[in-house]
């Protein structure tokens, strides 16, 4: 049986609250992708294609820092290789998906007409990204758990805050706190900020995705 949320090292709870934003802002952005194929508004689609800039961007440096620091460090420790390269080759295929979908977001702030191509490619990445993440999560908790430590989820912690861009600080925590249930909130880093950020992050979303 998994171990409960709260059980969890708070790397481990902040990767799961990742996964949870990423996979809701995809929906929500598919959604808001085929709201402006049918109804074009130029202030929309600019808000969308900067909010798209940003979780590409955390979903980019999310992947990095597994493939650069997690993972060598569990196969250092004799992590499962299997499990490793699964993981490994699914980032590599959600990259081709990923660079298609920050593409089509740039070319929406000045051109309506690939709206819904765009919420065609991110029901697409969704759909992957949903299946990854449960692999991922599978994975931590089954064939890669014996390597996985508090200090391993410390380290992963200390280099994903060392190596993210300086505009996340404010984004990210009070991104995971929108998704976090209240008794979730270990799992959120520097929760004062996320509180602080909360309905300013609101206001950014309502204006790309509602």
């Amino acid at each position: 049986m998994s171990p409960s949320f709260s059980a969890l090292p708070s790397g481990h709870q902040t990767m799961l609250l990742a996964h949870r934003a990423m996979v809701t802002d995809l929906a929500r952005i598919t959604k808001a992708a085929s709201r402006l194929a049918e109804t074009p508004d130029p202030a929309r689609a600019a808000a969308l294609s900067s909010y798209i800039d940003r979780v590409h961007a955390l979903i980019v440096h999310h992947h990095e820092g597994e493939d650069e620091f997690l993972w060598p460090r569990l196969r250092s420790l004799g992590g499962d290789e299997n499990a490793i390269a699964l993981l490994t080759a699914e980032h590599h295929e959600l990259d081709k998906f990923l660079v298609e979908w920050n593409r089509l977001a740039g070319q929406l702030r000045t051109d309506n007409s690939v709206a819904a191509e765009l919420a065609r490619v991110t029901m697409d990445l969704d759909e992957r990204l949903v299946a990854h993440a449960g692999d991922e999560e599978a994975e931590l908790t089954d064939r890669l758990a014996p390597v996985l430590d508090k200090a391993v989820w410390k380290d992963f912690e200390k280099h994903m805050r060392t190596t993210a861009p300086l505009w996340t600080l404010r984004f990210m925590p009070a991104w995971l706190l929108m998704v976090a249930a209240p008794d979730e909130l270990g799992g959120i880093p520097a929760l004062p900020i996320a509180r602080l950020f909360h309905g300013w992050l609101a206001r950014v979303q309502s204006a790309a995705l509602d």
